[in-house]
């Protein structure tokens, strides 16, 4: 290939179409299960007023409230990936090679915000740390998360059931991933409440899962008939408990009809998983139930800059005149964050 600015300007120009059209067809989770908030500086503030109290009979004096108001500080950070190609590789026509590290370099922007938000869930890459506190001021995930910020009284209720579950009122609420496991999850989360006493109305409609769970998800949401595990002997005979606890592989005897068949809807997330430890496990056994169904989702993402690709291609650019190579990259800033920690739940084993 001749190099001249006109043909460098084709070439590079093809070579940003590839970018944009791997950037657009890239599955995505996050808008599933974010809200976006579009955001204008480099910091984004979230302030808020807690729900307002019911009214009380008309007993004696007034009783004057004065509403503090709460808020959520999320820094947004910048992100970027460069990649070269040397020059005499184009002038030889060699130049194909790298155009599949173009397609993936649209795949991997796409996906930006999915790889923030999975981190920011699992505590793991740039969100760790004072990431991991949430709008409460706690971390987000908790067993203990005041009811009332303000008002110790009121209690505390859980949102992380892993490590072999919770115990709340003398039952064991969520652990690993089983049909009693879910069904304590979705009636906990289910008496949530306001800090005026009144029911949340939480409803879980999601549950997510990484890959290595979804036989047992599907066949806890979507099996007509679910199998009775052993856990135990009389006699001679074996014993089987519906939603009991089973040893792994344990055999399954008899059927009893699935009524939570549909329960929630299911989603399976690719890039869940991994070996980071939770609890006494690691996040490929952890699973999720969350409420998308009000204004605000489970979880945020801060859009401060969309993506921006550009490349240096001129011969008085320094890295072309200094190294004969072309540069070409894309930049983006952004953030995951938490919303409110009553909208989500984890358990795990």
């Amino acid at each position: 290939m001749q190099i001249t600015p006109a043909n460098l300007n084709i070439l590079f120009t093809g070579i940003e179409t590839r970018f944009w059209q791997a950037f657009t067809l890239e599955q995505l989770f996050y808008q599933k299960l974010c809200t976006t908030y579009p955001v204008g500086t480099e910091q984004w503030i979230s302030a808020w007023i807690p729900m307002t109290d019911k009214l009380r009979e008309w007993v004696g004096s007034r009783i004057v409230r004065t509403p503090a108001p709460q808020t959520y500080i999320v820094p947004i950070k910048l992100f970027e990936a460069t990649y070269g190609v040397d020059k005499y590789k184009v002038l030889d026509d060699s130049y194909g090679v790298y155009n599949p590290v173009v397609t993936n370099l649209g795949k991997q922007t796409a996906k930006w915000p999915d790889y923030q938000l999975r981190d920011l869930m699992q505590n793991q890459g740039v969100w760790t740390g004072a990431f991991q506190l949430g709008t409460e001021g706690i971390s987000h995930w908790n067993t203990a998360i005041p009811v009332d910020f303000y008002d110790a009284s009121k209690g505390t209720y859980p949102n992380d059931y892993t490590g072999g579950g919770v115990t709340v009122n003398g039952v064991l609420i969520g652990g690993s991933l089983a049909a009693n496991a879910f069904a304590t999850c979705f009636e906990d989360m289910a008496r949530r409440k306001s800090q005026s006493g009144e029911p949340q109305e939480i409803v879980p409609d999601l549950a997510l899962t990484g890959p290595m769970l979804k036989l047992p998800m599907d066949t806890i949401l979507q099996a007509q008939f679910m199998g009775l595990p052993v856990i135990g002997t009389l006699g001679n005979a074996n014993v089987p408990v519906p939603g009991g606890a089973a040893a792994t592989n344990a055999p399954m005897v008899g059927a009893t009809q699935n009524v939570m068949q549909g329960w929630t809807d299911r989603l399976m997330w690719r890039d869940l998983g991994g070996s980071t430890t939770v609890g006494n496990g690691t996040y490929d056994q952890v699973w999720y139930l969350l409420d998308t169904s009000k204004p605000i989702k489970p979880f945020s993402w801060l859009m401060r800059q969309a993506a921006e690709f550009a490349f240096l291609i001129s011969p008085t650019d320094p890295v072309v005149f200094n190294t004969h190579t072309f540069n070409y990259g894309v930049n983006t800033r952004g953030s995951a964050a938490w919303a409110l920690p009553f909208l989500s739940s984890r358990s795990g084993a």
